[in-house]
């Protein structure tokens, strides 16, 4: 039992890596290359639970921070992302996933992902046109990033999934 919890909790900061990484190249990419404000995405991503004020502020001023929707939404983003950090470690320790196998593999969940919370996700919390308004080629590259941070970790630390019934062998390349 305690491995199972190490594994859930490993997997957990595996997929908040992938999202923090993620969520900096989306802030990037709102300011820089989209014309919207830096912590937009932030915004957006909290906007069906405190309303687009302030993402619809963010987008028209660029720079505009507030505190509140801004760390609502990153936690709401790191909670997804170590929920998917978590189903990817099972997917690779299923498929038993190493190497470039594992970063294309990472860049495909990375895609499902983006798929699933376009079209089931978004539209059931009333945020469906979030990735026409961010932009499909954005929203997908920023999904593969996520799923390329996700595919490294079984290349970085394959210790960390082990399979389970192996006596603690390590899966590598």
């Amino acid at each position: 039992m305690q491995n199972t919890g190490r594994f859930v909790v490993v997997s957990a900061i595996a997929g908040m890596v992938a999202g923090l990484i993620m969520a900096m190249y989306a802030m990037v990419a709102s300011a820089f290359f989209l014309g919207q404000g830096f912590f937009t995405p932030l915004y957006g991503i909290a906007s069906p639970i405190v309303g687009s004020e302030a993402m619809m502020t963010s987008m028209e001023k660029g720079l505009y921070f507030t505190l509140g929707p801004a760390i609502l939404g990153l936690v709401i983003h790191m909670m997804w992302s170590a929920l998917y950090g978590i189903i990817f470690g099972q997917v690779v320790q299923a498929a038993r996933l190493t190497g470039a196998a594992a970063v294309v593999g990472g860049m495909v969940y990375g895609v499902v992902v983006m798929l699933f919370m376009s079209f089931v996700v978004l539209p059931i919390v009333g945020a469906g046109a979030m990735p026409a308004m961010i932009g499909w080629v954005s929203f997908t590259i920023e999904h593969l990033m996520f799923g390329v941070v996700l595919g490294l970790w079984p290349v970085l630390r394959p210790q960390d999934l082990a399979i389970s019934g192996h006596a603690g062998r390590v899966i590598s390349r």
